[in-house]
């Protein structure tokens, strides 16, 4: 297994570095909601709704260059403009399941009482596990919506180990530095991989550090991004390495 990782590694920072502008698209992304939040954030419902568009834009024009980026493919700036409408109704798709599921979960938490802290904390633990491959999906898949949401359910559950053994190295690597990984009790630090687990989680790190320092962390999760989809791509192929680590799991 060791080995898989290795050569994914390989693979992913040839491809990372040669699509390193990629990483700098994000700055664009963050300009752009912010505009939209200056703009229609006083907008009550109305405009709550545009900057989830906007959103849905912005996370559409980002899988679109990060596909290329994973298939080994050049990015042109047509492909970030372009890329706005490529994938945007798929993720208009999935932004709907996970407001249909906070819905729920609120409704959930609301009528809890006093455990609804608890079970707020429980519930979006598991979704950050198992919907951990979204992204991936997002522009691998073939499904969207709620199945999109069941295929990443089903690829942790088969995958579980393989796939979370890299990222959570990754996470400790992005949280050692600001010393959050000391913590007084195991249960903190299951909740903080959850935080950065979360969707929002990344783009959480990246704004808590100066701008001069914006490039380094930029740089390091454009890389993650990449080995995740160059993984996410081995794995759902369930090549003969990944068998025989699955038949030593089940034996041992």
């Amino acid at each position: 297994m060791i080995r898989l990782y290795l050569d994914v590694g390989k693979t992913a920072a040839k491809r990372a570095l040669l699509a390193w502008p990629v990483a700098f698209s994000v700055l664009v992304y963050a300009a752009i909601m912010l505009a939209a939040a200056k703009v229609f954030g006083s907008i009550p419902v109305i405009g709550g709704l545009i900057i989830g568009l906007v959103l849905a834009g912005c996370v559409s024009s980002y899988i679109t260059l990060l596909d290329n980026t994973v298939g080994g493919h050049k990015n042109k700036w047509s492909d970030l403009k372009a890329g706005f409408g490529a994938r945007f109704w798929d993720v208009v798709s999935v932004m709907f399941a996970f407001w249909i599921i906070g819905l729920g979960s609120s409704l959930v938490v609301g009528s809890a009482g006093p455990q609804g802290v608890a079970i707020q904390a429980i519930l979006s633990l598991t979704m950050a596990v198992f919907f951990n491959a979204v992204p991936e999906l997002l522009y691998q898949g073939g499904s969207r919506s709620f199945g999109l949401l069941m295929d990443s359910a089903r690829f942790i559950t088969k995958h579980w180990a393989s796939w979370f053994l890299p990222n959570l190295l990754f996470a400790a690597v992005a949280l050692a530095p600001s010393g959050a990984l000391w913590v007084r009790h195991p249960g903190d630090l299951v909740l903080l991989f959850k935080d950065v687990f979360s969707l929002t989680g990344p783009m959480l790190l990246v704004q808590a550090l100066p701008l001069w320092l914006l490039p380094l962390p930029l740089l390091w999760l454009h890389f993650v991004m990449v080995y995740r989809g160059v993984l996410y791509k081995e794995l759902s192929h369930s090549n003969a390495r990944l068998r025989a680590f699955q038949a030593a799991q089940r034996s041992g």
